[in-house]
């Protein structure tokens, strides 16, 4: 992750400047979109806060200043690709647990990043629950077709 200090800390501002100088250029190819969507992708790769909460601090804080719906979608893109590969279960148990674990983020987020929270950490929630669900419908044909 870009805008780290010497002593290998990641700061808002180093990062803010590195994300402006990026859109900027971008800008001028004519990629802003495209480049938004990267630097999402970029900050799903954001470790977790010392408050245990995703994405760390600076990376909230720069997204929030941004509130852009690109750079959430290249975010959540990113998010979701790196769960990888799954071994199923029987039902959406698996995906419960993950809309649980984006749901306890949002609302720690909730008043402090707001933009983060409801566009990104809710979608996400949004996104694993519809998949629990279809999992577990799934799961119920398998069962009466048997």
């Amino acid at each position: 992750m870009p805008g780290h200090n010497d002593l290998g800390e990641l700061e808002a501002v180093r990062l803010a400047k590195w994300v402006s100088t990026v859109r900027e250029k971008c800008s001028e190819l004519g990629r802003s979109e495209i480049a938004d969507i990267c630097l999402g992708k970029l900050f799903s790769h954001a470790s977790t806060d010392p408050d245990r909460v995703w994405p760390c601090e600076p990376v909230r804080q720069v997204m929030e200043e941004l509130q852009s719906e690109k750079v959430s979608q290249g975010a959540r893109t990113g998010l979701y690709n790196q769960r990888g590969v799954v071994w199923r279960g029987e039902g959406g148990g698996q995906e419960r647990e993950l809309a649980q674990k984006y749901l306890r983020w949002a609302e720690a987020l909730q008043y402090s990043h707001p933009f983060v929270s409801s566009n990104l950490l809710m979608d996400m929630v949004k996104t694993y629950e519809l998949e629990a669900s279809r999992h577990d419908t799934e799961a119920g044909i398998k069962r009466r077709m048997r």
